[in-house]
């Protein structure tokens, strides 16, 4: 209910939410207009194949997703492919700027790895100081602060027998800072924690409570993309430069739905030669 009071913050997030769904509306709008003059291809992008899926489920079915559920889709593609990992390069380079000794540790090794020379794909596997840094700048900084579920029959959790038809709000943020899973230093940057993988960072308690692209049936589509494009934007980065805060950076993590700096992240780079 906390989004209907009329705050100044949620005045200016319906404002936003109102302007890019009449940007989308007219995004879409455009592309079925080219589809059908013979402009632009079914197959050209998401957008033109969701399209084109939802067309044929109508001609088949009679029914199909409304303008407003095309709409609703597009968010998604931009919000989980693409402010998401950008939130994840800029915390990791936050990171990495707090704690020089960690960006040093990730540069030997993709030197030591690619030299400076291109990357390719079998060396990023190769990467594991990277990707402790990457696992815990998701763990602190988890890209999407709640997910939620709903139960589709009625399902027995701890000693609560909850009824079909209820939504469940997953608060991975919670979940990733918690002292008893991840012990006393839970909100401190501590990468050597995933050392011997996600299962022994948990104090006992497995892989389950760290699912920054959620779990299961369900889990993020993107997530090796995800993962793949943040370590070759990173290790391109750190070839060519070292970087360190700016002084007018000032820590503001926005928890909304992700988590982006709300004063974004000013950096200086340094060129290595």
């Amino acid at each position: 209910m906390e989004r209907f009071i009329p705050t100044k913050a949620n005045k200016k997030f319906e404002e936003n939410r109102v302007e890019l769904q009449t940007v989308l509306r007219g995004i879409i709008d455009k592309k079925k207009k080219a589809i059908k003059l013979g402009e632009a291809s079914h197959c050209d992008d998401l957008l033109g194949i969701l399209l084109e899926s939802n067309s044929k489920e109508i001609e088949e079915d009679g029914v199909g997703m409304s303008m407003e559920d095309v709409i609703e889709e597009c968010k998604l593609f931009y919000i989980a492919g693409s402010e998401t990992t950008s939130n994840l390069i800029v915390y990791t380079m936050v990171c990495l700027s707090l704690h020089q000794e960690w960006q040093i540790k990730a540069r030997d090794e993709i030197l030591q790895v690619f030299g400076a020379g291109e990357l390719y794909f079998e060396g990023l596997k190769n990467l594991k100081i990277l990707t402790m840094i990457l696992n815990e700048v998701l763990r602190l900084y988890t890209p999407v602060i709640m997910i939620t579920r709903a139960t589709d029959k009625e399902t027995k959790l701890g000693n609560m027998m909850i009824p079909p038809g209820v939504q469940l709000s997953l608060a991975m943020i919670h979940v990733h800072h918690d002292c008893e899973i991840w012990g006393d230093d839970a909100t401190e940057f501590k990468p050597d924690r995933f050392s011997e993988g996600v299962i022994n960072a948990t104090r006992g308690k497995g892989s389950s409570p760290f699912f920054p692209f959620s779990s299961g049936p369900r889990v993020c589509i993107g997530q090796n993309f995800a993962i793949t494009e943040a370590k070759v934007a990173i290790a391109l980065i750190l070839q060519r430069f070292s970087f360190e805060l700016s002084p007018s950076y000032k820590h503001s993590p926005f928890p909304v739905f992700t988590m982006p700096p709300q004063f974004g992240a000013h950096l200086i780079l340094h060129k290595i030669s």
